[in-house]
């Protein structure tokens, strides 16, 4: 069973805790693998393989890159899937979209793991050449992290490397620039998985394609169609898991939530003083009743949870990671039929979308370990922008928590037209002030160690 081979990956893999944000000088600047093996060591097939375990692991930078906090997780809070509920200035100023390029936001975290992806590609390629599907999943994770850049950050991402010990620095990037090389990394990650019909080969290139089709979708809306073309042989039970153990670490969402109650579940409206405030824009993750994000109020959980600031109530715990070491979506069936719904909406016809989004919801696919039931079927919307509201609205809820709302929100902005106010929450913050306007991380001051770097370009979506 493939998700069962990512379990070792994650074991095995050869990962390093990235500290907090007075270490981001000294992460940007580390080796690009200080944990399993050497690459100035690499001289052997068997060496090269441990290498690529070991890159592997370092998907779950994306989840507890930083004893928990993690890009998917801070993506979700300056959207709508997470708010705050620590005492942590920075934590609090991230839900209220208001971010400090003095915070590394994990880009550091970020950018090694694709360092580490970029050696076992090296070493794979000189000691395991005939590898075919074991060289394009890396080639996929190597995309998958440049495009989570893409998806955070603002414009102006340098995507330098080390060749030989020696630092390159990178020119600044528009994130368009990023999703191109992405795209590039895609097409050889499917040419090498297309090249034998095992089942591993099978598995890989159905992730490249639904990697790449995102990747297409996220450049730009008009290549819809090719998109959907690419991801339509890959089963709607088809998933890509990130699976966590003893060893390797805990799933960073039930990390935070379950565990440390730094985060909870958001919801459309909050509660500050007693009063109740409706947040623009938000989605009411927590109140939908929606069996994709299932939630207990922390006051009902046996045993409580309490808001670590204390403060924070109602206290939102998520139910659809209910493990400690439950596994985590990367790419999936449900997000090929998402993608061939935007095509449809799209080409205008409205009818289609909402016969694969309805479809989609009888199907009963897994998320992760949950079992998601058949739900009932949605009415047909009466006008385009309310068809692309609902649209947005079934994928956000089903990929809550997987590093997709924030790219989704700024798509709306950048490609639908919407403004930051009507697609980002807007108005009065809970614990005080109002909401910024931020729509992205912005790449953190300690990228300054690259001469070519000078700020983002923009903080444009």
């Amino acid at each position: 069973m493939h998700g069962t081979r990512l379990i070792a990956a994650a074991a095995l893999g050869a990962t390093v805790a990235i500290g907090g944000c007075d270490r981001v000088r000294e992460d940007l600047l580390a080796p690009q693998n200080p944990g399993l093996v050497d690459p100035t060591a690499i001289n052997s097939s068997t060496a090269a393989l441990a290498l690529r375990v070991g890159a592997l692991g370092q998907y779950k930078q994306l989840t507890n890159g930083n004893g928990g906090e993690s890009i998917w997780q801070y993506g979700g809070t300056l959207a709508d899937e997470f708010k705050s509920s620590d005492f942590a200035t920075y934590r609090t100023n991230v839900d209220r979209r208001v971010t400090d390029p003095g915070i590394s936001w994990n880009y550091a975290a970020t950018t090694q793991a694709r360092g580490f992806v970029r050696d076992a590609i090296v070493a794979m390629k000189a000691f395991a050449p005939d590898s075919a599907a074991m060289i394009a999943e890396l080639y996929a994770e190597l995309a998958f992290f440049e495009m989570t850049l893409a998806d955070n950050y603002c414009n102006g991402i340098p995507l330098g490397h080390t060749e030989n010990g020696v630092r390159v620095n990178g020119e600044p990037l528009t994130i368009l620039q990023v999703y191109d090389s992405a795209a590039t990394h895609l097409d050889t990650a499917l040419a090498l998985s297309a090249k034998a019909y095992d089942s591993n080969s099978v598995y890989i290139n159905r992730l490249s394609r639904v990697l790449k089709a995102r990747v297409l979708i996220a450049k730009d809306k008009s290549n819809l169609v090719a998109a959907a073309a690419l991801v339509a042989g890959v089963p709607t039970s088809y998933a890509y898991d990130m699976t966590f153990s003893s060893i390797s670490g805990s799933n960073g969402m039930w990390s935070l939530n379950s565990a440390t109650a730094r985060i909870s579940v958001a919801d459309s409206v909050d509660v500050a003083g007693g009063v109740t405030n409706v947040i623009r824009n938000a989605l009411p993750f927590a109140s939908a009743n929606d069996p994709r994000v299932p939630v207990i109020d922390g006051d009902l959980a046996r045993p409580r949870v309490v808001a670590e600031d204390q403060v924070t109530r109602p206290f939102y715990v998520g139910v659809l990671f209910k493990g400690q070491f439950d596994p985590l979506v990367l790419a999936s069936g449900v997000d090929a039929r998402l993608y061939e719904a935007e095509a449809r909406l799209q080409s205008g016809d409205v009818a289609d979308m909402m016969t694969i989004l309805n479809t989609l919801r009888q199907a009963k696919p897994a998320i992760g370990a949950s079992a998601i039931p058949a739900m009932p079927a949605l009415a047909t919307p009466a006008t385009t922008e309310s068809a692309i509201s609902l649209l947005f609205r079934e994928k956000a809820f089903w990929t809550f928590g997987r590093g997709q709302r924030l790219p989704d929100l700024r798509r709306l902005i950048r490609q639908y037209g919407r403004t930051q106010d009507q697609v980002f929450p807007t108005g009065l913050y809970f614990k005080g002030g109002s909401y910024g306007a931020d729509v992205n991380f912005p790449i953190p001051n300690s990228e300054a160690v690259n001469p070519l770097f000078h700020g983002c370009i923009d903080r444009n979506a």
